[in-house]
């Protein structure tokens, strides 16, 4: 294996070389160095050296005429704000040894493939004290030391994640430790938690991740507002979340298909070469959408995956049918429930919205698409109404679902209608948004208080609602047509018991 770095990260070291005491030692460490061995992109550069690079970073920054901010005073770590020449974040993490020298700091690392450095100095030569690179090129993830995942048991999730990134088996022992470190999580903060589980989604087979997450009995602790809303409640049950991976598996696959260029389908069964012909011609919009992130780092690619494990959890009593006693059981559709564990999951305000809505949503739209009748106008509002742009996700879901209730017994006739009717909602969202999701009515609330003498208040919001549904749906189409509408509305009032001037 020989380092592959750009020739734009290396006159970045030489920047560095430039601004820094030559004589004094700074290295490259941790996933840069591995991932050039692999040959693969840098996402950032990672630096330790033996004093605080408070200063270093700070100079670095204006150097390269862009922001710095200190990411940990009391750990000496800064961050210079970096992008790279596409304009893709790129950060520079400067931090001191924690330990006496570069060795000791590696072995201090979580597994052997992240505890190799590069000197700054000596841009070829791989400092590689626990054998990183032979485990590289052997597939192999072992940890460096026996406290590794005791010291900072969130590792536990980057282990998964490594596992699946770069295919790798574990050495003897490590499943076990994995699984027992995993227990500890709690005593993690959930911003860290959440981080680590977030690159773990939005990384490469995402279906497999969870899967080892499963094994690893990791969501048992990584989730325990469940277990205090529920009392009496048993770990997550098996059975569900294998459902749930089974349908992230499909919608990792659909998504690959949909946003692939077309001529990388040879390898494609019939129904992804299908859906490619049908939704095709929305790859980039797709593509844009579920790689957009309402939270750095965090895309909505992820958030439907997390959206799907927690809209099909359940969680049992620890009851024993033997001796007669009632098994209880408790389905997550609770949207507040959801909710709330978003936020104890420290995800943003909108982002939990956002994944509350998938949940409360998942199942909605499977019995339409299988109906094979197109859905008309006020459906495909009335539907975008309640989910807004989540929409999007949950009709891709709905043809993952489909997929796996179906399996090898799927019609093509049945899946051809499934994604027409998918085709219908995603040009409404991306065609016809202006017309059927949130057309311009043709009378606001200025216009119903200066023509039929309205005040402000919940009737006029009540007719301004129904104005965009009868507009949205076709049945209104001009002007007239709305007062028309109104007036026949407001004629019905005393009929309905409500007060003209409320």
């Amino acid at each position: 294996m020989k380092l592959a770095f750009e020739p734009e990260h290396l006159a970045l070291m030489a920047q560095i070389r430039e601004i820094y005491n030559p004589d004094r030692p700074i290295y490259l460490v941790g996933g840069a160095v591995r991932d050039a061995l692999l040959g693969k992109p840098l996402h950032d550069m990672d630096f330790v050296m033996e004093e605080n690079p408070t200063s270093l970073a700070r100079e670095l920054a204006k150097h390269l005429k862009v922001g710095f901010f200190i990411l940990d005073d009391e750990r000496h770590t800064a961050r210079v704000v970096y992008y790279d020449s596409e304009g893709k974040y790129f950060p520079l993490d400067f931090v001191q040894f924690t330990g006496q020298n570069i060795e000791e700091d590696l072995r201090n690392r979580d597994f052997t493939i992240n505890a190799m450095a590069v000197p700054v100095n000596q841009v070829t030569r791989v400092i590689d004290p626990l054998g990183g690179q032979a485990d590289l090129e052997m597939g192999l993830l072992r940890l460096c030391n026996e406290r590794s995942l005791l010291d900072d048991p969130v590792r536990v999730l980057r282990g998964v994640r490594l596992a699946v990134q770069f295919d790798l088996k574990f050495d003897a022992g490590l499943e076990q430790a994995l699984q027992e470190a995993g227990t500890r999580l709690s005593r993690t903060t959930s911003e860290r938690q959440r981080d680590e589980f977030f690159r773990l989604l939005a990384g490469p087979n995402p279906a497999k991740a969870l899967e080892l997450c499963l094994r690893l009995h990791i969501f048992d602790t990584l989730f325990p507002v469940l277990a205090e809303k529920v009392p009496g409640s048993a770990a997550l049950q098996r059975p569900s979340v294998n459902q749930v991976i089974k349908i992230v598996e499909r919608y990792d696959a659909l998504l690959q298909v949909l946003t692939s260029a077309g001529d990388d389908l040879q390898d494609a069964d019939w129904l992804m070469r299908t859906a490619r012909d049908v939704l095709g011609q929305f790859s980039s919009e797709i593509g844009t959408y579920f790689s957009a992130e309402l939270t750095p780092g965090r895309p909505k690619a992820a958030l439907a995956y997390l959206g799907m494990l927690l809209s099909q959890l359940e969680l049992s009593s620890a009851s024993d049918h033997s001796q007669g006693q009632q098994e209880v059981e408790y389905a997550l559709d609770d949207g507040e429930l959801v909710y709330e564990t978003c936020k104890q999951f420290s995800l943003s305000n909108v982002e939990s919205r956002w994944v509350q809505t998938f949940a409360q949503h998942h199942q909605q739209l499977l019995p339409r698409i299988t109906a094979c009748d197109a859905p008309d106008r006020r459906t495909i509002f009335c539907f975008f109404k309640q989910t807004k742009e989540v929409g999007v996700a949950l009709a891709i879901h709905a043809l993952a679902q489909l997929l796996v209730a179906d399996g090898a017994d799927l019609v093509q006739e049945v899946w051809r209608c499934a994604l027409k009717a998918v085709e219908t909602y995603l040009s409404a969202w991306w065609k016809g948004h202006d017309e059927l999701i949130a057309p311009r009515l043709f009378l606001d609330g200025n216009d119903l208080q200066k023509e039929f003498g309205l005040t402000p208040g919940k009737l006029i919001g009540d007719l301004l609602t129904n104005l965009e549904e009868e507009q949205a749906s076709g049945i209104i189409r001009s002007p007239d047509q709305a007062r028309n509408y109104v007036r026949n509305w407001l004629s019905e009032l005393p009929e309905r018991g409500e007060n003209h001037e409320s």
